[in-house]
């Protein structure tokens, strides 16, 4: 198994989404964890407000755990077969909104989750790929 998620590479990341962000003209807080869905780092742009801070926490933590999009992972809680028991009643950390995204190796092993709250959904996926395609080269 590799090394967990280093700082470097979770602070790039986190940087990465937020200049993506400014360049858009949107404000954003972004967090990254590592797989077991620890944050290692959290920024947050100036003017964002707490629910920004803890939509990006919690996806990031969800997407790490789960190893799959959350964008993905709301439309399997949304589902008919989940409507008797939601995957947030097993963790409550688990968040079904878009904007976060799971960190993997080459090899397709989950290191870590990268999320980004305070847009709307599309526009925190978006950033969140962007955070994600500027460590490419240090994941391989």
């Amino acid at each position: 198994m590799r090394e967990p998620l280093t700082y470097a590479i979770a602070h790039g990341a986190a940087q990465a989404a937020l200049e993506a962000a400014r360049a858009e003209g949107v404000r954003i807080s972004v967090a990254v964890a590592s797989r077991g869905g620890i944050v290692k780092v959290l920024l947050s742009d100036d003017g964002v407000g707490p629910m920004g801070i803890e939509t990006a926490r919690r996806k990031a933590y969800t997407a790490a755990v789960t190893g799959m999009p959350t964008s993905r992972f709301a439309q399997f809680a949304a589902s008919p077969a989940m409507a008797a028991a939601s995957p947030q009643q097993v963790d409550p950390l688990l968040l079904p909104a878009p904007g976060g995204l799971p960190i993997t190796v080459d090899d397709g092993e989950v290191i870590g989750g990268v999320a980004v709250g305070g847009a709307d959904g599309e526009t925190d996926e978006r950033i969140a790929a962007a955070a994600l395609a500027s460590i490419k080269d240090l994941l391989a």
